[in-house]
């Protein structure tokens, strides 16, 4: 019933089997897309500017012009990559700050030790991470995640669903990482723990942690990266 009312509101408005053109605007940059009614063309639909080609300036307003009829919806992302992880955390949505703590128990009590960038952890040695993360407007259907070093394994690695700080979330193990996924996210600070363990010697590369709006990828930050040292157990 609701494709029906829709196909028969867009016949209403003579808006079935139209050409429709769009032409997008970025810098010195002018390109035309058009939308055949009998033709797919969605892989075609992109446009990519060379990294050389970039200007900061220019390129950072882009103007959408749709001469034909109808309603038609666009949206804009910048996306790149680099072998450089980044020094501090970026965001405007969405804030996420990672620290590592490394356990250790005087005979008494457990206390934290925080893990400075170069720091040596040993194999054996039992990591906290700590992921902090701001709302500043809640959300729907958020994906954390944080990458973990080769040189680490997770302390509990059954996945599953988990509830406290007030809101709810599922908590994927992965090789590579931990998955958070929330169905809600309101406004205010959370701060996320679990624990890992040192079993390889080695200098590793860990990536940003990163968020993103699943179903508005351009709303995404990431934290700053981190080189960890572990070197074998005395």
């Amino acid at each position: 019933e609701v494709i029906y009312s829709l196909v028969h509101y867009l016949d209403k408005t003579a808006q079935l089997g139209q050409r429709e053109s769009i032409v997008v605007q970025t810098g010195g940059l002018k390109t035309q897309l058009d939308f055949e009614p009998d033709k797919y063309t969605g892989q075609k639909n992109q446009i990519v500017i060379p990294g050389a080609k970039i200007d900061n300036k220019s390129n950072s307003q882009i103007v959408f012009e749709k001469s034909t009829p109808g309603m038609a919806f666009a949206s804009a992302a910048w996306h790149f990559s680099t072998e450089k992880n980044p020094a501090a955390e970026s965001g405007d949505l969405f804030s996420v700050a990672r620290q590592y703590f490394k356990r250790e128990n005087n005979g008494k009590e457990w206390t934290l030790k925080p893990v400075t960038e170069g720091a040596v952890i040993r194999v054996g040695d039992q990591i906290e991470v700590q992921l902090s993360l701001k709302v500043k407007h809640e959300a729907e259907y958020v994906h954390l995640r944080d990458p973990r070093a080769a040189g680490l394994e997770p302390e509990n690695q059954v996945s599953g669903y988990k509830w406290d700080l007030g809101i709810g979330r599922y908590e994927e193990i992965r090789d590579s990482g931990g998955n958070f996924f929330f169905s809600q996210l309101p406004v205010g600070e959370y701060t996320f723990k679990y624990r890992l363990r040192a079993n390889m010697a080695g200098v590793f590369k860990v990536g940003p942690a990163t968020i993103q709006s699943m179903y508005a990828p351009e709303f995404n930050t990431y934290s700053a990266g981190h080189t960890m040292k572990i070197e074998s157990a005395k």
